[in-house]
């Protein structure tokens, strides 16, 4: 049977402005200690944006932690706009990286990224009817973000998902959960 750890302290290492970075002291079951670094960082949405039952809308882009770019589905954190709403996030989201709005937006999932290391947990959102926002009521993207975006069929990114090129976790799980839809 899995033991539980017990928390003894903290010290945080790191402060930045997206996440920070505790070293902490646990015990564990067996009276030993161990340290843990832990990530703490703001909850996060994903937007799958549908076009219509058989295409979404992607964006590549540069991503340094890789050194590489990718094909993602929309996504960013919770920032003080959005007043700890997630349904807000989503809305602002697809408005600064897609210039869109949508008439339905739902909640279908809600994950951690990376459990092994950090409480990040993102919530991915299912976008339909989607229309051009207002030009006056558009938002800034976040300083430096260039986005590509493409409209792609299930039948393309079913195939990009077979190849391996897919390499982001929430669109990789963003494409099993529409798989699933399209089952029925």
């Amino acid at each position: 049977m899995a033991d539980k750890e017990n928390y003894l302290n903290g010290q945080v290492v790191y402060q930045g402005p997206i996440f920070s970075v505790e070293k902490q002291q646990v015990a564990l079951a067996d009276g030993t200690q161990a340290q843990r670094d832990v990530i703490f960082h703001q909850p996060s949405v994903a937007i799958l944006a549908f076009i219509d039952d058989d295409h979404i809308l992607i964006e590549r882009q540069w991503r340094a932690t890789i050194q590489a770019f990718t094909w993602e589905i929309p996504a960013g954190k919770l920032d003080q706009r959005d007043q700890g709403n997630l349904q807000r996030a989503a809305i602002r989201e697809l408005n600064e990286e897609l210039r869109l709005a949508a008439q339905e937006l739902l909640p279908v999932l809600t994950f951690y990224q990376a459990v092994g290391f950090s409480d990040t947990q993102m919530t991915l959102f299912a976008a339909n009817q989607l229309s051009p926002v207002d030009q006056e009521a558009v938002l800034p993207r976040d300083q430096g973000e260039s986005l590509d975006i493409l409209t792609i069929s299930f039948e393309e990114l079913s195939q990009w998902f077979v190849q391996g090129k897919i390499n982001d976790q929430k669109t990789l799980l963003a494409y099993l959960y529409w798989a699933n839809l399209r089952k029925g």
